[in-house]
């Protein structure tokens, strides 16, 4: 099953950030093994934030895409047509053993040529990372990609990042409504000091309240991403106490893992009817 994550102000709601701490509390509680992807390059991912050593970006940039590593190399070996789903294991990084795995980045390729490659590979990819995990998780550029586009249009579920800002919301609404029937929501860098909430943006969009969670912006949480401690953050902020300075970004992560997730259930034991 395929899960979408994206947003029509994705830097303004903190998408990045919302993403990683969704992917790491689907695995705290729920038995999913997760392969988590973006179909974007840049030095900014998911391997700066769970990896003290991320060598998603080769120093010099002179090696090849043909001698790629990581989603580069991947799509190059099916673009030749080897199309073996045991050609994963080689591919991807455990980020928890037997959980959460991430196909990381190489960086030896321009954004737009990675872009075209996906988007003409996606199909393929998607069957061999299918064949190896229960979910895969897939971070969307908000930009006109083409890889966007097939992205969304086959997800199975698609977690928007909404802003509290009137006009990022009725762009959404009103230009996206396509997805709303396959969505639930983050409100990111959620203030609850707008007027803005949740229970007005459900009220004022006509969505179910219970699909919407609010995550707000944590500082602590964003320096740990930088320092490649993500797991850690989560890990030992988990079960803090409403006393906590991160209670509120714990418990709004926690809350987006649980519907997304019951979501998935839904989708899942509709599947295996069908």
């Amino acid at each position: 099953m395929n899960i979408a994550f994206w947003s029509n102000a994705y830097d303004k709601s903190w998408a990045f950030l919302n993403f990683a701490g969704v992917s790491i509390a689907s695995v705290m509680r729920y038995p999913y093994r997760i392969t988590l992807l973006e179909n974007y390059l840049d030095k900014t991912n998911l391997g700066k934030a769970f990896f003290l050593d991320n060598i998603s970006y080769n120093r010099d940039g002179i090696v090849s895409f043909y001698e790629g590593k990581g989603i580069e190399g991947l799509l190059r070996r099916i673009y030749r047509g080897d199309k073996d789903p045991s050609l994963l294991k080689y591919y991807r990084r455990a980020v928890i053993p037997k959980h959460l795995y991430y196909i990381p980045q190489n960086g030896v390729i321009n954004s737009n040529l990675f872009d075209y490659e996906l988007y003409h590979n996606f199909h393929d990819l998607n069957r061999i990372i299918q064949c190896n995990t229960d979910l895969c998780f897939i971070n969307v550029n908000q930009q006109n990609h083409l890889s966007s586009k097939i992205i969304l249009q086959l997800a199975d579920l698609v977690v928007i990042n909404l802003y509290q800002d009137s006009d990022y919301l009725r762009n959404f609404f009103s230009n996206y409504s396509s997805l709303i029937s396959k969505a639930v929501f983050i409100v990111g860098n959620y203030s609850m000091k707008s007027p803005l909430s949740c229970k007005r943006i459900a009220k004022l969009y006509e969505i179910p309240l219970e699909d919407i969670a609010p995550i707000p912006y944590n500082e602590n949480f964003h320096i740990a991403c930088k320092q490649g401690s993500a797991i850690e953050f989560i890990n030992s902020n988990y079960f803090c106490d409403k006393e906590s300075p991160n209670y509120l970004f714990i418990h709004g992560i926690r809350k987006a893992a649980y519907i997304i997730l019951q979501k998935a259930e839904k989708n899942l034991a509709l599947a295996k009817r069908g």
